[in-house]
């Protein structure tokens, strides 16, 4: 285990330690106790458990291996809001103990069955960014938990990372799921630190396909020779370092979210400046333990449970390279 993974978590064993407390108001009654019939969670994925998806999805499954509990993954076949809550509502009627969400819409889309949940005496937490800039949980929050990265933080930390580099040229910054509002975010946040810096810094609307999106960003390269840099915001760097291949611009700085094999060989052969790391590995796992931990013993964390983020470059990407291969981060 690296030194930074072991630094994480002790930091997160020390908040679970002290933040744990009794929460009874708004959620299911925990009733269910270990010598009780076996639990059963439900995790309402974005997607596939492939690539990063396939990190959280690893991550759900171990945790409830390790603590006795049935955990079941399910996913939309396309990611619409109607199509996420139709999964919920198949965990609902399947009388799931608690449901984990990937969340990418606005908390409004899932009022509604998420209060249909709570009603069915459901546990029901969020596998998806806080409020930015939130740690301490509100207590109104509908969801039970919320377990990832504070995303403004993280755009902003790209920015930053990019300001001190000293680029010189524009940034194009590349959303390949627009409606994502955690991705918007990031984005949105960039953006605004380069233009603070005096750096002109463009939003870009291209595809999860890396073919499309690759294709999208060599046209943008055409018409702007100037850019220096670009941003994934919402994908593994797979279509920016293509379209940097394609476009024969080997200056072109590439930074983006989340490893995965081909951002790791990047990032240690130089194609890629770094990664801002959300330990996606963390956000399949942790939601399966505070769901078990409130059913169980009614514990409920009092912090979000922040989970990113952090830059991996070339200076700690040996430490957590044998992760990503073994499919842990």
């Amino acid at each position: 285990m690296s030194k930074r993974i072991a630094s994480n978590l002790i930091t997160h064993s020390t908040v679970l330690g002290v933040c744990f407390a009794f929460a009874w108001i708004g959620f299911a009654t925990p009733s269910a106790r270990a010598e009780d019939k076996p639990m059963s969670i439900y995790f309402v994925g974005c997607a596939p458990p492939t690539g990063f998806h396939g990190y959280l999805a690893r991550g759900a499954e171990e945790a409830g291996k390790n603590l006795g509990v049935k955990v079941t993954y399910i996913y939309p076949d396309e990611l619409t809001i109607p199509n996420q809550v139709q999964k919920i509502e198949e965990a609902i009627a399947a009388k799931a103990n608690g449901i984990a969400l990937c969340e990418f819409a606005q908390d409004a889309a899932y009022a509604d069955v998420a209060k249909r949940a709570q009603e069915a005496g459901i546990a029901f937490g969020s596998a998806a960014a806080p409020p930015a800039g939130a740690q301490v949980r509100d207590p109104n929050d509908f969801f039970l938990f919320r377990t990832g990265s504070d995303e403004k933080a993280a755009g902003a930390l790209t920015g930053k990372r990019l300001v001190a580099m000293g680029i010189k040229g524009g940034v194009v910054v590349s959303d390949q799921q627009p409606g994502d509002a955690t991705c918007r975010d990031r984005a949105d946040s960039e953006i605004a630190v380069l233009k603070a810096a005096g750096i002109n810094a463009e939003f870009l609307e291209t595809s999860m396909d890396p073919g499309q999106e690759s294709e999208a960003v060599v046209n943008f390269l055409r018409k702007h020779p100037d850019t220096a840099a670009a941003t994934s915001v919402c994908h593994v760097s797979s279509g920016l370092l293509s379209a940097k291949k394609d476009s024969g611009r080997n200056d072109l700085i590439i930074t983006g979210y989340d490893l995965d094999s081909e951002a790791l060989k990047a990032v240690q052969d130089g194609r890629q400046a770094f990664t801002i790391d959300q330990q996606q590995f963390w956000r399949g796992y942790m939601p399966v333990l505070l769901l078990t931990h409130y059913l169980k013993y009614g514990l409920i964390e009092a912090n979000y449970f922040l989970t990113g983020p952090t830059i991996v470059d070339k200076n700690n990407i040996a430490q957590v390279a044998k992760l990503v291969t073994a499919g842990y981060r």
